[in-house]
């Protein structure tokens, strides 16, 4: 009974011993993300709210519990309509990224043989990313200006006796530049999301006599709506936070509400509104992402 008991003993003891250990390679796992989400997510957040709930008088920040600068967001100009143009902006740069990345991604899954040829394909879809923003912003702005590429084809063309100024310093030239900028994330997504397609679903397809219109709005459609929708949101997400663009190809009718906050940050020194406004911003961002998973789950289709 006395070796019986002491193994029993034993094990007890081997399993506690594998229990804190286990306990403390969940902790070792755990606690980095945590602390990492803590300090960079949720004591910014914190911070922002505390601060979206005060004033500022005397250029001084007066804590408080007040809702006014949220009330202010949407009943006062121009905070409302220029979230609302940056809204428009953003939706327009998005609609127009997924129509000049659908086909090129829809090329690349499912035409491109070669390994090496999409290899390229892919890498010149991202070298943009390597060039510097305000020199592809500043790109856009020679092209479109009046000294610019394509007025210089207007006049050779004899379509036009002097320079055009319509395409520059308005929402055109801002959502041109914006969707050259940020196409190639909605390139991506969309192309991320037509790769997980079996080659065995289209084959069946054929074979049961679907020809290639049939094919493609009967399954890839479908399958592709979940990475239109994420590289639209990615995209609407960029262009409706951008603050450069406006300034380099916009005019005065082109401010978005990023130059608001920049403003109020740096001008009026108003930082409870400004707060207030990432904060709104920041829900919106939520509730898109939101509308994406709930979209994404009614769409998905189970191979």
């Amino acid at each position: 009974m006395s070796s019986i008991a002491l193994s029993a003993g034993e094990n007890a003891k081997t399993i506690r011993s594998a229990r804190r250990l286990d306990r403390r390679r969940m902790l070792f796992w755990v606690v980095p993300p945590v602390a990492w989400f803590t300090v960079f997510m949720l004591i910014p957040y914190a911070m922002l709210l505390y601060t979206s709930l005060g004033r500022v008088e005397d250029m001084r920040f007066i804590p408080g519990l007040s809702l006014r600068n949220f009330i202010q967001v949407f009943t006062v100009d121009p905070y409302l309509s220029v979230i609302i143009k940056s809204a428009r902006i953003g939706l327009m740069t998005a609609v127009l990224s997924a129509i000049v990345a659908y086909p090129l991604s829809f090329f690349l899954a499912f035409h491109v043989r070669s390994s090496r040829l999409k290899f390229l394909i892919y890498l010149l879809v991202i070298v943009p990313w390597w060039a510097s923003y305000l020199v592809k912003a500043y790109a856009w702005k020679t092209i479109l200006g009046s000294g610019g590429i394509l007025n210089a084809l207007l006049q050779k063309a004899g379509l036009t006796d002097e320079p055009v100024r319509i395409f520059l310093y308005n929402e055109f030239s801002v959502v041109v530049t914006l969707t050259y900028i940020f196409t190639p994330f909605a390139v991506l997504s969309i192309y991320a999301q037509l790769e997980r397609i079996p080659t065995s679903l289209i084959e069946a397809a054929r074979n049961l006599g679907a020809g290639g219109w049939m094919i493609f709005w009967r399954i890839i459609a479908p399958i592709s709506v979940p990475g239109v929708v994420a590289g639209g949101i990615i995209t609407f997400s960029l262009a409706f936070g951008d603050f450069v663009a406006p300034v380099l190809v916009g005019g005065p009718d082109s401010v978005m509400i990023s130059n608001i906050v920049i403003n109020l940050l740096g001008v009026a020194f108003d930082w409870p509104m400004a707060a207030a406004i990432g904060l709104v911003i920041i829900t919106l961002g939520l509730l898109l992402i939101s509308a994406s998973g709930w979209l994404e789950e009614k769409t998905q289709i189970r191979f």
